[in-house]
């Protein structure tokens, strides 16, 4: 009886939740006027452009580090653009996504 008891009382145990440092990134694709909105707090909205400003897409993508402002910095950029897409200030595409970490590509 005991036996039957301790053996029902692991199988309930849930499994181990997953760390932050486990977890996989998330990239969630969005669309829409106002992409950006769909975004949870722990996400961050990217945009991507190509060398000649077609739209890569939307993202929301996992935080992993803070970019206040959306400012543009070595860190971010790795974080959220990768090669080849790049942060740095150019002229804009006029098609940006307000509020969005913009990345450019070649």
């Amino acid at each position: 009886m005991r036996l039957a008891i301790l053996l029902a009382l692991v199988a309930c145990e849930s499994p181990p939740k997953q760390s932050l440092v486990d977890a996989p990134v998330v990239i969630r694709p969005i669309d829409g006027p106002t992409p950006c909105f769909l975004c949870r707090r722990d996400e961050l909205c990217v945009q991507k452009f190509s060398g000649n400003c077609q739209t890569a897409g939307a993202f929301c993508i996992a935080r992993t580090i803070d970019c206040p402002a959306n400012a543009c910095s070595l860190a971010c950029e790795a974080a959220y653009c990768g090669a080849p897409y790049q942060c740095q200030n150019r002229p804009s595409c006029g098609t940006e996504v307000k509020g969005a970490f913009t990345c450019y590509g070649p």
